[in-house]
């Protein structure tokens, strides 16, 4: 598929999720073996993991950065959370697999015609702060890994001096994005089931009200999430039967936000390819009319 035939007014916007990313990665890796090349990319969280490959155009290189390394390294769990005060070892991630286990291509991503979109969370307001220019390849990995700073689980990282977590935090499904982007069609990639939707947890509410008590915005921010992200949906939804979104969503099978195992996430990426695969019509006749 000719790039030049897609208009510039056209995005992806991949929902985030942890290990459940690879799902997104199977429907990315499908565009880019059929030359799919989709000119805006917004990614949230580990959605990230996914979509900065579509952008350096690395088609499997998710399976190498995130699912192969676990034949060798737990790079997640208790025992890492013991060691790195982290449950995902976040230095193995944004450090050590992507300039030496399966190095990432950031020239080719500057370089690239394609708009990379990413976001965090400012702790101090409770809004997403939005990034689509990165300085240096330092830079670029330092805004990723506070893009999947998840409470609990992850230090809060720095970004100018402004402390920062996970972009889902605020912009779980960031469709007002979308609309301000003035994206006229979405390709829209989710990680769990048509039939999910989230709710409050009053125990979660009330441990991040004691460890965060000192970002208030942050705590009414996240409070609100659910409501947020499942007015998303109905958003998504809507736009989805007005022939403005086309939606990616796993249907045979769901995975965990921690799932380790190999083979499991080499299943859940494969489903992300066929589903990609199984559409192939639908999304050139999307993207072309």
């Amino acid at each position: 598929m000719e790039n030049q035939l897609i208009t510039r007014k056209t995005g992806i916007m991949i929902e985030g999720g942890a290990m459940r990313s690879v799902f997104a990665a199977g429907v990315l890796d499908f565009f880019m073996e059929k030359k799919i090349e989709v000119p805006n990319v917004l990614a949230v969280s580990a959605g990230a993991y996914a979509g900065m490959n579509y952008v350096s155009g690395q088609r499997g290189r998710l399976v190498d950065a995130v699912i192969k390394p676990l034949e060798q390294e737990k790079y997640m769990g208790p025992a890492t959370f013991m060691k790195k005060g982290t449950f995902f070892d976040m230095d193995y991630l944004f450090d050590v697999v992507p300039r030496k286990l399966a190095p990432f291509d950031f020239k080719t991503f500057c370089n690239s015609t394609k708009r990379f979109l990413i976001n965090t969370t400012d702790c101090h307001t409770g809004e997403s702060v939005y990034y689509d220019e990165f300085e240096s390849e330092e830079q670029f990995w330092k805004i990723c890994r506070a893009a999947n700073s998840l409470p609990f689980i992850s230090k809060i990282s720095h970004i100018n001096g402004i402390p920062m977590l996970d972009g889902g935090m605020a912009d779980a499904l960031p469709i007002s994005r979308v609309i301000e982007e003035g994206w006229e069609k979405v390709v829209i990639i989710l990680t769990r089931k048509s039939d999910y939707r989230k709710k409050y947890r009053h125990f979660y509410m009330m441990l991040l009200r004691f460890v965060y008590h000192r970002y208030p915005q942050f705590i009414k921010t996240v409070a609100g999430r659910n409501q947020k992200y499942n007015a998303c949906l109905d958003e998504i939804e809507r736009m989805e039967k007005e022939g403005r979104a086309l939606v990616f969503r796993p249907s045979r099978m769901t995975v965990s936000n921690n799932e380790s195992n190999v083979d499991t996430l080499m299943e859940y990426y494969q489903h992300g390819y066929e589903e990609a695969m199984r559409r192939e019509e639908e999304i050139c006749n999307f993207l072309m009319t």
